[in-house]
């Protein structure tokens, strides 16, 4: 055999030295750990209730916590249940010869009652302060058909302190 030229040995000398580069697994946490603090953050029990800028709901001084149970959500434009659209506020006929049952709502409520392994019969009803009442009561007449016996409504908490900006006589 030949043997090798002084270029040709100098080149696998380089090689042989070369390290291959590893993973840099810090960025990689840093992506992660950013992704955690997202999801917490966004994991909160309020996400079930629609943002303020889509709805004004009234204020309570209740102290307990709202349960998981189905939600119909009145804003001044639609309907929802769950989040998804079931009919548009303006549809509702609010003449008093209409009937009280509102057809769209009933029909989803009773799809969502079919779903349920086991029924629960609550409901909280999440209105915007601007809804009329007669619309209200449409959406309660409606549930009240389906065997709904517990109807609950859900407000902003609002501290009762006096020193509270929403208490009567705090200086402006």
């Amino acid at each position: 055999m030949k043997s090798l030229s002084r270029r040709a040995r100098r080149i696998q000398r380089r090689q042989g030295l070369r390290k291959v580069p590893g993973l840099n697994l810090v960025s990689l946490m840093d992506i992660f750990t950013i992704l955690v603090f997202f999801l917490l953050v966004n994991a909160s029990s309020e996400s079930d209730i629609p943002s303020q800028k889509v709805l004004t709901l009234p204020e309570s001084t209740a102290e307990n916590a709202p349960e998981q149970t189905l939600r119909v959500i009145i804003t001044p434009d639609d309907i929802l249940l769950q989040g998804e659209r079931v009919m548009a506020t303006a549809d509702i006929d609010s003449s008093s010869g209409a009937p009280a049952v509102l057809a769209p709502l009933e029909r989803a409520l009773q799809y969502r009652q079919s779903l349920a392994a086991s029924p629960d019969n609550t409901l909280t009803v999440v209105a915007d302060r601007s809804v009329p009442y007669a619309v209200v009561r449409r959406v309660i007449e409606t549930s009240r058909t389906l065997k709904f016996e517990r109807i609950a409504f859900a407000a902003s908490q609002v501290s009762d302190s006096p020193l509270s900006e929403n208490a009567e006589g705090a200086e402006p």
